[in-house]
């Protein structure tokens, strides 16, 4: 356990060394912040529920493409190489870079709703939709590395997975009763907004049903990269 404790430690001190992560981090505060300061001096009233979803939604994916092109990094290096016959548990260092993203993801989600409050949720609705939204960390953080052979080939694969997700917002501005909108059901993100916006129109199953079906599919990409992943460091 010590020795993936000094794992993390080296990442955390890795990925924060050029800045991007703690700029990231404050304009992510900054932007939590202001939003909050308008939805409560209430203006634009008519914006808020789907900006706060899409505010949810779309900062995940590039959170685990940061922790992502740390390993991506240290292929290239030969620091993963090392690491994988080192004492250090394999697994371990693995779901540890995996939950420390996602913690931070599902911190800042509820610290943000309930700082703005633009959509008046019971904690226990949130939290399946928003367990589901947060996998997209886990998943971008296995999956490009588990593919990409340099960084060249990380950036563009990490625009296709964040549009992949982000797809989901078309959701937002288009008809229920659109005849394409079940396109949309191909990304496990429409399915956790469906499940909100079912929780917001008082349908409790329904909201349930979108956001544990959307929670098993978000689980089953999660699985597959991590297959991947381990067997790409099992070469």
């Amino acid at each position: 356990m010590n020795r993936v404790l000094s794992v993390i430690g080296h990442d955390i001190v890795s990925i924060t060394r050029d800045s991007i992560m703690i700029n990231i981090v404050v304009m992510m505060i900054a932007l939590a912040t202001i939003a909050s300061i308008l939805r409560h001096m209430g203006l634009y009233p008519e914006w808020w529920h789907n900006t706060q979803l899409l505010l949810l939604l779309t900062y995940m994916p590039g959170m685990g493409y940061l922790f992502a092109m740390l390993i991506v990094d240290e292929m290239d290096s030969g620091v993963n190489q090392a690491l994988l016959v080192s004492p250090a548990s394999a697994m371990g260092v693995l779901w540890a870079r995996v939950a420390l993203p996602t913690a931070f993801v599902l911190l800042y989600a509820f610290a943000f709703i309930y700082a703005a409050r633009a959509i008046d949720l019971p904690f226990h609705q949130w939290l399946v939709p928003i367990l589901t939204l947060s996998l997209a960390v886990s998943w971008v953080t296995l999956l490009i590395p588990a593919i990409s052979h340099d960084k060249v080939q990380a950036l563009g694969l990490f625009k296709i997975l964040n549009l992949y997700v982000a797809i989901a917002t078309v959701g937002l501005f288009i008809p229920q009763d659109a005849w394409y909108r079940p396109v949309l059901w191909l990304t496990p993100a429409s399915w956790a907004l469906n499940g909100i916006e079912a929780f917001v129109g008082g349908n409790e199953g329904l909201g349930y049903a979108w956001s544990f079906g959307g929670l098993a599919f978000f689980g089953a990409l999660v699985a597959h990269a991590a297959w991947l992943y381990l067997r790409r460091q099992a070469r």
